[in-house]
Formats: C-alpha cells, sequence, structure tokens
C-alpha cells in the first residue's frame, strides 16, 4: 500500500514538474521573441537558449558530423565569442536606427544562444 501511494506521489511530482518546465519554456520563447522593452530579459534569454539548443538538434541531424577538424571543442569557445560580437554590433546598429531589438541583438544574447546550439550539437555527434 505504501509503495501505491509513493509511486502516486512520484507521478504528481513528475506531472508538476514537467508542466512547470513547459510553462518556463513556453514563457521564455514567448520573452525572447518580444522586443526587449517590455520582455523579462532572462526569460528572453532562457528562450533563446532553448531555441539554440533546438537548432543544434536540427543542425546535428542535417549534419552528423564535424563541420570543421577536431580540436576538442573549439567551437564551444569560439563560435560563442564571435557570434555575440556580431549580435552586438548588429544590436548597436539598429538601436541607433531606433529599431526595437530583442535580446538577441546583444553579446549575452548572441553568445548564449550560439553556446546552447555549439554544446547541444557536440555533445549529439559525440554520442553518435
Amino acid at each position: 500500500m505504501l509503495e501505491i501511494v509513493l509511486q502516486l506521489l512520484f507521478e504528481i511530482v513528475v506531472q508538476v514538474l514537467g508542466e512547470f518546465a513547459f510553462t518556463l519554456g513556453w514563457e521564455s520563447r514567448a520573452h525572447a521573441l518580444r522586443g526587449s522593452r517590455k520582455a523579462n530579459p532572462v526569460l528572453a534569454l532562457v528562450g533563446w537558449v532553448i531555441i539554440g539548443a533546438t537548432c543544434g538538434i536540427v543542425s546535428a541531424f542535417i549534419v552528423p558530423h564535424r563541420i570543421l577538424p577536431p580540436k576538442r571543442g573549439m567551437s564551444l569557445i569560439v563560435a560563442p565569442l564571435i557570434t555575440g560580437a556580431l549580435m552586438r554590433t548588429v544590436g548597436d546598429r539598429r538601436r541607433e536606427a531606433g529599431k526595437d531589438t530583442t535580446i538577441l541583438a546583444t553579446f549575452w544574447g548572441g553568445s548564449m544562444f550560439a553556446f546552447s546550439a555549439a554544446v547541444t550539437r557536440f555533445l549529439l555527434i559525440r554520442a553518435w
């Protein structure tokens, strides 16, 4: 009897945590795609990390091998830094022109997007 109660409690906890994770992911995605003036920056950043990981999964299925020669994870460092710098430049230019931007158009937004895509791709390709 105790086993059944514990199993039921476990299922409830897993369900609640799953719904919480889904809601957090959905809200983060919504904030990521919203303009920076109205969005919560933390949720927007989480949203771009989720979107970046999704892009990493898709790219690993499209090109299931290393693109550059193996240098033990250099893409985990170089790609996010370059992407972050480029996205900051794009964001600065758009803001100077008076246009709205998202958190992606910052160094941290661009680099976290690229890092999550690179990590996901690295782990998937390494597992294959």
